[in-house]
């Protein structure tokens, strides 16, 4: 039995001048909604940032600086030099402080 399931698409604001010459960004304009999810990229924790940059590139490998070597490393770290799982998953699926605030955006980060 099929469930009845509608998809709605929410639409996020944002009005961008542009200087074509110079490619330089003049003025923009955008909506709460568009705000709240930008803001929201600071509340990130590194190890989140490190993740989904590698997990999100499907053309090659970015690199976040040292960063991303530094996951990878934790990545392949035996467990038998951390003290337990839970720490090398704490490490690696850092929570957001700001979790609750961050499931009412319109974008989905993770």
């Amino acid at each position: 039995m099929a469930a009845n399931y509608t998809q709605s698409i929410e639409r996020v604001s944002l009005r961008v001048m542009v200087d074509r010459e110079r490619n330089k960004v003049l003025y923009a304009e955008a909506g709460k909604d568009f705000v709240d999810a930008l803001l929201s990229f600071l509340t990130l924790p590194l190890g989140t940032i490190a993740r989904l940059v590698a997990k999100q590139s499907n053309i090659e490998a970015v690199t976040v600086g040292s960063l991303s070597s530094l996951y990878q490393s934790v990545t392949c770290l035996d467990e038998q030099y951390i003290w337990t799982h839970t720490c090398k998953e704490m490490l690696l699926q850092p929570r957001n402080s700001m979790e609750a605030y961050c499931q009412h955006l319109k974008l989905n980060i993770d």
